[in-house]
C-alpha cells in the first residue's frame, strides 16, 4: 500500500487436492460398470430407437475424407460389376452366335406339328391358377400362344383351294383337345365376348402386319363347336364390318370367319349371310366371295328340312333387289341363280309349311313394279307349290279372277317348262284348273284386265292341246328288259338242246366270230382284279373285313337260297315248256311244210345270210370305231386335255384328292378311336 501500486492477492492452489480429484483408468472402468444403464429405465423399443439415432449421427459426423474414401470404394465396386456384366453379355452373345438358330416353319402344318402339347397344357393350368375367376383370360392366353407359334403370313386370307375345314383340320389331336376343353370350361356369355374380341384382335393384328393364323384357327374352332353363338350379336358383327370394310384383306378375313358357322348350321349361316354379308354384294371386291359363300352354304347341306320361309323370302329379296342387280358382275348371275334354286328346293322339304297359304300369299306379292328377277323367282315358287300340294290348283281356280296378271305369268312359265312339269303335276287337277280359266266368261271393266284374261285363255287352251296330243314315249327300259329275257331264253334253249354251251349254235357262232375269246378275256381280267381287290381289303383291314363278313353272311345265304329256289322253279318251268315245244314243233313244221313246201329252208338260209351280214357289218363297224377313236383321242390330246386339263394337272388333282381323302380318313379314325377310348373308361 505504501508503495502506491496494486498487488494481486490470490490463494494458492491445493495441488494435492487436484490430484486426489482425478480418477484413474481402473476407477473409471469400475464406475462405468457400476453406473445405472438406460435399459433399466426405458422400454426395449425406445432403447432400440435411441441406439439407431446415435448410429445415424455417428455416420453423419464422419469426416469428409472418410466419406470420400467410401464413395471411391463404391464407385470402384460398381465399375467392377459393370465390367463383369459386360463380359458375361459378350460370352452369352458368343454362345448365341455359336448355337445354330432354329429355322422358322414354312407351312401352317409344320408350325402346328412343332407346338408342344404339354407346354400348351401347362400354359392353361398356369392361367387357371393365376386367374381362377377369369376364364376369358385363359382363352386369351391360349389364343396369343397359338398366334405366336404360327408365324405364317403368306397364306391366302380365305384359303382358296384348301379343304373346307382348313386350317383347323391340320391341328394335331392333342392340341385341339386342350383347346376344346378350355372352351367347354367357359360359360356361354364369356365365349361370345371372346369370339367378338378375337375378331377385333385379328383385324388389329392384320393392320399391324402380324400373322393371324392362330386367331383364325380359334375362330373356326368356336364356330364349329357353337355355331349359334356367332350370330347372337349381329349388331356387333355389323360394327366390325363397317370399321374394316375399306381394307380388302381384313374384310375377306372377316367374311371367312363368319362363314365358318354355316358349315355346321345352315340356318345360322344364312342368317349371318343375309344380315351381315349380303350388303357387301354392292362392293365389287367382295361380291364374288359373298356369292361363293352362299353357294357353299346351300350345296353343303343336303339333309336340312327346316329352312324358315321368312329367311328364304328375305334372302331372295336382298339378292334380287334392284340396287344389287346394277352393281353385281354379270358373270356371277349363273352362280347366284344356281344357289337360289338349291335354296328353294331345300325350302320345299319343310313339311311344316302350309303351301296353300304360301301360294295365296305369293300371288299377292307378284307385282309389275317388282324387279323382274325377283318376280320370276316368285313364279318358280308358285309352280313348286302346285307340284308339292295339288290342292293349290283349287286355290288358284278360286282366286284366278283377282290375280289375272299373276296367272298370266304362271301359265306362261308352265307352258315354257311343260316337259319337266307335266310329269310332276297331278294331271286331273291341272286340267280342271285350265278348263275353269278357259271357260271363264266374266265381263271385265278395264281393257287391261280384258287383255290379260284373253292371254290366259289362249295359254290354257294351248296347254290343254299339248297335254292331250302328247304321245307317250317309247318304254325303252321295259323293252330292253324284255329283249334281254328273250335272248336269255334263246341261249338257254339252245344250250339245253345240244347239251352244252360250246356245242350250241350260239356258242359256235361266238367262237367262230371271235367274240367268245374277248368275252373270256374280259371275264378273266375282271376275276383277276376282283381277287386282287378282295385280298388287299382283307389284308389291310382284317377287323373291318371280318365285321362286314359276319354282318352280310346271313343275308347272302338267304339271297342264295332264294336264287336257288327261283332257279329250280325256272328250270322246272323251262323243262316243261321245252318238252311241250319239242313235242309240238315237229307237228307245226309238218303242217307248215304241207301248206308251204320249202318255206322253212328259205327262212333258214335267209337267217344264215342275215347273221353273216350282221357279222361282217359288226367287223366293219368295229374297225371304223377303232380308227375314229384314235383320231378322237389325238384331237382331245391337242385341243381339250391342255392347260388345266393336261395330264400332269389331272394327275396333280388326283394326288390332291387322294391326300385329302387320306387326311379325312385319318381324322375320322382318330375321332372314332378317341370316342371308343372314352367309352371304354366309363364304368
Amino acid at each position: 500500500m505504501s508503495s502506491g501500486s496494486w498487488e494481486l492477492v490470490s490463494r494458492k492452489k491445493d495441488r494435492g487436492n487436484d490430484k486426489s480429484n482425478k480418477l484413474t483408468k481402473a476407477e473409471k472402468k469400475r464406475f462405468i460398470e457400476n453406473a445405472p444403464k438406460v435399459e433399466d429405465f426405458l422400454p426395449l423399443s425406445q432403447v432400440k430407437t435411441l441406439y439407431d439415432n446415435l448410429d445415424g449421427n455417428k455416420e453423419n459426423k464422419k469426416p469428409v475424407k472418410a466419406q470420400g474414401k467410401e464413395h471411391k470404394t463404391k464407385e470402384n465396386e460398381e465399375r467392377k460389376k459393370q465390367q463383369q456384366q459386360q463380359k458375361q453379355q459378350q460370352q452369352q452373345g458368343e454362345k448365341k452366335k455359336q448355337e445354330p438358330k432354329e429355322k422358322p416353319p414354312k407351312t401352317v402344318k409344320d408350325a402346328l406339328n412343332a407346338i408342344n402339347a404339354q407346354e400348351l397344357n401347362d400354359l392353361l393350368t398356369t392361367a387357371q391358377v393365376r386367374f381362377p375367376e377369369a376364364p376369358l383370360l385363359w382363352l386369351k392366353e391360349l389364343d396369343a400362344f397359338l398366334n405366336i407359334k404360327i408365324p405364317i403370313n403368306k397364306e391366302d386370307v380365305i384359303f382358296s383351294g384348301k379343304p373346307k375345314d382348313y386350317p383347323l383340320s391340320l391341328v394335331p389331336k392333342p392340341i385341339s383337345s386342350i383347346l376344346e376343353r378350355a372352351v367347354e370350361m367357359t360359360g356361354q356369355q364369356t365365349i361370345q365376348i371372346f369370339y367378338e374380341n378375337t375378331l377385333t384382335a385379328m383385324a388389329t393384328d392384320m393392320v399391324k402386319g402380324i400373322p393371324v393364323i392362330g386367331h383364325k384357327i380359334f375362330l373356326q374352332l368356336l364356330a364349329h363347336l357353337n355355331p349359334e353363338m356367332t350370330a347372337a350379336n349381329i349388331s356387333k358383327l355389323i360394327n366390325i364390318r363397317n370399321s374394316y370394310e375399306n381394307r380388302k384383306n381384313i374384310g375377306l378375313s372377316l367374311l371367312w370367319a363368319w362363314s365358318q358357322a354355316g358349315k355346321k348350321n345352315l340356318a345360322v349361316g344364312l342368317k349371318i349371310w343375309h344380315e351381315v354379308m349380303s350388303p357387301m354384294l354392292e362392293t365389287k371386291g367382295y361380291a364374288n366371295y359373298v356369292v361363293q359363300i352362299l353357294n357353299d352354304l346351300v350345296f353343303g347341306h343336303d339333309n336340312v328340312h327346316d329352312l324358315s320361309l321368312d329367311l328364304y323370302l328375305s334372302i331372295i329379296m336382298d339378292t334380287y333387289s334392284q340396287r344389287f342387280q346394277n352393281i353385281q358382275p354379270t358373270n356371277l348371275g349363273k352362280d347366284l341363280s344356281a344357289s337360289i334354286d338349291k335354296l328353294r328346293s331345300i325350302l320345299f322339304r319343310n313339311k311344316d309349311i302350309c303351301y296353300t297359304k304360301l301360294f295365296e300369299m305369293l300371288m299377292g306379292k307378284v307385282s309389275q313394279k317388282s324387279d323382274p328377277n325377283y318376280r320370276h323367282e316368285l313364279i318358280k315358287v308358285l309352280a313348286d307349290c302346285l307340284v308339292t300340294e295339288p290342292v293349290c290348283f283349287t286355290i288358284w281356280s278360286s282366286i284366278y279372277t283377282k290375280h289375272l296378271y299373276q296367272s298370266s305369268l304362271l301359265l306362261s312359265y308352265i307352258d315354257t317348262n311343260l316337259p319337266n312339269l307335266q310329269t310332276k303335276f297331278k294331271a286331273k287337277h291341272f286340267k280342271e284348273t285350265l278348263g275353269i280359266i278357259q271357260n271363264n266368261n266374266e265381263k271385265w271393266k278395264k281393257a287391261k284386265d280384258e287383255t290379260l284374261a284373253v292371254t290366259c285363255k289362249k295359254t290354257s287352251q294351248a296347254l290343254l292341246k299339248k297335254m292331250t296330243s302328247s304321245k307317250r314315249s317309247f318304254p325303252w327300259g321295259s323293252a330292253s328288259l324284255l329283249l334281254l329275257l328273250l335272248i336269255g331264253a334263246i341261249v338257254a334253249y339252245d344250250t339245253q338242246k345240244y347239251g352244252s354251251f360250246e356245242a350250241s349254235q350260239v356258242g359256235k357262232f361266238l367262237k367262230t366270230s371271235g367274240i367268245l375269246k374277248h368275252v373270256e378275256k374280259t371275264w378273266t381280267t375282271l376275276k383277276f382284279y376282283w381277287s386282287a381287290g378282295h385280298k388287299a381289303i382283307k389284308d389291310s383291314s382284317p377287323e373291318y373285313y371280318k365285321a362286314v363278313v359276319d354282318l352280310c353272311t346271313p343275308y347272302i345265304k338267304l339271297a342264295g337260297d332264294v336264287c336257288l329256289v327261283v332257279r329250280n322253279v325256272s328250270v322246272k318251268l323251262y323243262n316243261n315248256a321245252a318238252a311241250y315245244v319239242e313235242r309240238n314243233v315237229p307237228i307245226v313244221l309238218d303242217r307248215i311244210e304241207h301248206y308251204a313246201p320249202g318255206i322253212m329252208e328259205q327262212i333258214k338260209s335267209r337267217s344264215l345270210q342275215g347273221l353273216e351280214y350282221v357279222k361282217v357289218s359288226l367287223i366293219l363297224l368295229g374297225e371304223k370305231v377303232v380308227e375314229h377313236s384314235s383320231l378322237t383321242i389325238q384331237w382331245l390330246e391337242k385341243n381339250v386335255f391342255v392347260g388345266k386339263l393336261s395330264p400332269d394337272n389331272l394327275r396333280n388333282y388326283a394326288i390332291w384328292a387322294f391326300d385329302t381323302t387320306q387326311s379325312y380318313a385319318t381324322q375320322t379314325y382318330d375321332w372314332v378311336y378317341e370316342k371308343v377310348q372314352t367309352l371304354s373308361k366309363v364304368p
